[in-house]
């Protein structure tokens, strides 16, 4: 089975008195660890952050986990975090996992339900062929 790894981004978010660290999953990759470190590594090349609107410098560096990205503004100097992490639980797949099941049990009951009423439609037919009357409930000649 493969294992998927979540690409994440933390960082700073917002202007103003309303900035915030926040985290975001960029992607989400499937095979190996080493795989999702270099899409990682891509990500996190090519990202363009929030803050500093016009960084002076932009260092990249490794760390144990994926990527540590720190751009200097003329104010303050912020970092990105890229880090992978191997996906435990997805709620949105239990969802969809879940509504295929229901969905599945749905098309069986309904499947049942047919082949009991066609069953039911032949043996009547049957009983009635046994006491000479057609399908239309008539005496057959």
């Amino acid at each position: 089975m493969s294992t998927t790894w979540g690409l994440i981004v933390e960082e700073t978010d917002g202007t103003g008195e309303r900035k915030a660290y926040a985290a975001h999953v960029v992607e989400h990759v499937t095979g190996t660890r080493e795989q999702a470190l270099a899409r990682l590594e891509h990500v996190a090349r090519n990202h363009v952050p929030q803050h500093p609107m016009n960084p002076s410098a932009t260092w990249l560096y490794r760390t144990g986990e994926g990527f540590l990205l720190v751009n200097k503004g003329s104010m303050r100097t912020y970092g990105c975090r890229f880090s992978v992490a191997e996906l435990l639980y997805d709620s949105v797949q239990a969802q969809k996992e879940a509504e295929a099941r229901r969905e599945e049990q749905r098309r069986a009951e309904a499947e049942a339900r047919a082949a009991r009423k066609a069953a039911a439609k032949a043996a009547k037919r049957a009983q009635q062929a046994r006491q000479g009357r057609g399908w239309w409930g008539g005496r057959a000649h």
